[in-house]
């Protein structure tokens, strides 16, 4: 962790932080702060610095899901296969049933791919029926399709009331 170039920012910034709370203080209270406080950097212990960024990336994630989530309507998980590869695993807050989903597999090999291969679900065969699979097909639209198929869903399982 010596090197670590996530480490040594974090560590900055803290001490940075650190700094300005301590000159903060100094102004609030017209006092220094006790001696017995350092701010070194050898102070760090690693491991707490490191449980620290695992559970702020973990929050962040969270709240990243979250946002999709409330933004899109899509809950995305993100798996792993045997190999290691990710897939992602999608379903519609508009979904009939739970196991509505689609599955995205990220090309074997390729680093940043151009489009992701739906898997062959259930619910993608039925949506392979519909008019929202012709932007995969026609238009080589992922965005598009997911975009048409929330749609869809939507339009199924609300109604507008009308008013006179």
């Amino acid at each position: 962790l010596e090197k670590n170039p996530l480490s040594d920012a974090v560590r900055e910034r803290f001490q940075a932080e650190i700094k300005s709370l301590r000159r903060r203080l100094e102004e609030v209270t017209g006092e220094q702060p006790p001696e017995g406080i350092q701010t070194s950097t050898r102070e760090v212990d690693p491991e707490k610095l490191h449980q620290r960024l695992k559970d702020t990336f973990k929050e962040q994630i969270s709240f990243f899901r979250e946002g999709v989530y409330l933004i899109s309507g899509f809950k995305i998980d993100m798996l792993f296969d045997k190999a290691g590869t990710p897939y992602f695993k999608v379903r519609s807050v508009y979904g009939e049933r739970e196991e509505d989903s689609l599955v995205f597999y990220w090309p074997k090999g390729v680093k940043q791919p151009a489009s992701l291969d739906l898997g062959a679900t259930e619910f993608a065969k039925v949506l392979s029926t519909t008019d929202s699979y012709k932007y995969l097909t026609k238009f080589d639209s992922m965005p598009a399709f997911m975009a048409s198929t929330q749609l869809s869903l939507f339009e199924k399982c609300t109604f507008v009331v009308q008013t006179k």
